[in-house]
């Protein structure tokens, strides 16, 4: 439930503010619970004196009218009775009564007869917090006072009520607050993800905190140091490709000059292979660190081109569905990442479809096979470089192991993603979604 930091920050805020307001209002009642009690008692006997004098002015005809007008107290009311024998229910020795009795005495004419008695009628709950102060107006009439809880401290349903205001009304300043507290850290950690997806997005931005100042210039030292990394590594490999090209060519000429043709074609195939082999590692590397300018590709064109090319070839594939605006990417990138999810789809299958399914939010295109599938466990361990699904050593099915490591690194860097499914009746689908309007993107450049 309070996963998130922003969550857990409300939560120990609320709570504390709901704590400390509770403890406030319990230390201060029992700190001036005493006076206030008083005070309100001298309120009290006040309203009472002046309820006496006004009705006892009175004729017996208006008294009832008048009295309505009284009863304006939240904790006590008046009412009218016939006047007969007062009874006091309960003992001076009580000092909460005692206090109450000399408070409400104090502004009474000494003739005034004040006695206390128990409600009459009422449940037992409310009987046993409330009492009655009896005072004869004269022979025919008596008023009568109506106290609930004067000597107890407010309810739990009260102070419920009292804590559920407070945290309400301070719940919206605490979510503020946790907000914009932790949104440079929201931010960081979204800039963070784009780096993972594409090298090129743009650094943590080093604002806020202090503490978080110093935390976005560590992870763009580190962001430097990776790509500084990167580069080197692609540098580093195509120097080696490029110095392994002049020592394959010579053997291809050299096996090109066997005499025994069994022989000739085996030593070809060697020579084709390491020099595929060391093209695509060279692809590999550059495919995590693209480099290549954008540009609006028109989808339908340009997929509906790679099918004619493939149909050319004598393969059957199928197109389907239609882009409803251009996309913009880098063009060779992505021919390169659907020429390699093709080619797997007609290597373990006897056709391939492509289905476009687009939206203003992301572009999907799909390649289905009709062929074996995938187990689950292997559904994700294929887009692990030099992996290969089919584990024969024949390297015409087999391949290199990077098709679909070198795709999934390029619509990464478009801040995309691949998913493979086995299809219901058969074959494999590959999900390949492409953003719109990918998260960081700036520059003309992946």
């Amino acid at each position: 439930m309070f996963r998130s930091l922003s969550a857990r920050l409300f939560a120990i805020l609320t709570i504390g503010l709901g704590a400390i307001q509770v403890i406030s209002f319990i230390a201060f009642m029992n700190f001036r619970g005493q006076e206030i009690k008083e005070q309100m008692t001298r309120f009290l006997g006040a309203d009472l004196s002046f309820a006496y004098d006004f009705m006892r002015s009175l004729p017996h005809e208006q008294r009832l009218e008048w009295l309505a007008r009284l009863n304006q107290g939240f904790h006590y009311r008046f009412s009218l009775e016939p006047a007969k024998a007062q009874r006091d229910d309960f003992q001076t020795a009580d000092p909460n009564l005692a206090t109450l009795t000399a408070i409400l005495k104090a502004d009474l004419p000494p003739e005034a007869k004040l006695s206390f008695r128990l409600p009459q009628g009422v449940p037992p709950s409310v009987r046993e917090k409330s009492i009655q102060a009896v005072l004869a107006i004269d022979q025919d009439e008596s008023l009568v006072l109506h106290l609930f809880d004067p000597f107890s401290m407010p309810s739990e349903g009260s102070l419920l009520l009292y804590l559920g205001v407070v945290l309400l009304a301070v719940s919206p300043f605490v979510w503020w607050a946790v907000h914009l507290s932790t949104r440079p850290i929201d931010r960081m950690l979204v800039t963070i993800e784009q780096f993972g997806r594409n090298l090129n997005s743009p650094p943590v931005p080093e604002s806020g905190p202090e503490e978080l100042q110093k935390a976005a210039k560590t992870v763009n030292a580190m962001r430097e140091r990776i790509v500084q990394h990167i580069e080197e590594r692609t540098q580093i490999l195509a120097a080696i490709a490029h110095d392994l090209k002049t020592p394959l060519t010579r053997l291809r000429l050299r096996a090109e000059a066997v005499e025994n043709s069994v022989q000739r074609e085996r030593i070809v195939s060697e020579v084709e292979y390491m020099a595929n082999l060391v093209t695509e590692g060279l692809d590999y590397a550059r495919s995590a660190h693209l480099c290549e300018a954008t540009s609006l590709i028109e989808v339908n064109h340009w997929l509906e081109g790679m099918v004619d090319d493939i149909q050319d070839g004598g393969a059957r594939c199928i197109l389907s569905g239609q882009a409803l605006t251009p996309y913009r990417g880098a063009l060779r990138a992505l021919t390169r990442a659907m020429q390699n999810l093709i080619e797997n789809a007609l290597k373990f299958g006897s056709e391939a479809e492509i289905r476009i399914d687009d939206s203003t939010e992301r572009l999907l295109i799909r390649v289905l096979d009709n062929g074996p599938g995938l187990s689950d466990a292997l559904l994700e361990k294929v887009f692990d470089p030099f992996f290969r699904a089919e584990m024969s050593r024949n390297r015409d099915t087999g391949g290199s192991g990077l098709g679909l490591s070198i795709a999934r690194n390029i619509v990464h860097a478009h801040g995309g993603d691949i998913h493979l499914a086995n299809r219901e009746d058969g074959g494999l689908e590959v999900r390949v979604e492409l953003p719109r309007h990918p998260a960081g993107w700036h520059g003309a450049k992946l």
